[in-house]
């Protein structure tokens, strides 16, 4: 696993957190946003324009990552600036 990487995220805005990776986790490092969502795209695909297939971190501090083939994360905090650590 690679050194984390720490990820300034500004509010309401998608940042792409993680490129092409297939295992790893998002970890919220700064707690003054309420909401952390999140979202994945295939490596390749256009960045999220809206919260349609958002999901929140549901009160949970981590975000595990699998998946089969390399992916885009993207982290959005709600209407606070945020930061996360990205192992991968």
């Amino acid at each position: 696993m690679a050194n984390p990487t720490v990820i300034d995220c500004p509010a309401d805005t998608w940042t792409k957190v993680a490129t092409a990776i297939t295992i790893g986790g998002v970890w919220i490092i700064d707690t003054g946003p309420s909401v952390y969502r999140h979202t994945y795209r295939m490596t390749g695909d256009p960045a999220p324009t809206d919260n349609e297939d958002a999901k929140d971190f549901g009160g949970r501090e981590y975000l595990p990552i699998e998946d089969d083939d390399p992916i885009d994360v993207y982290i959005s905090p709600s209407r606070k600036a945020g930061r996360v650590r990205v192992d991968s």
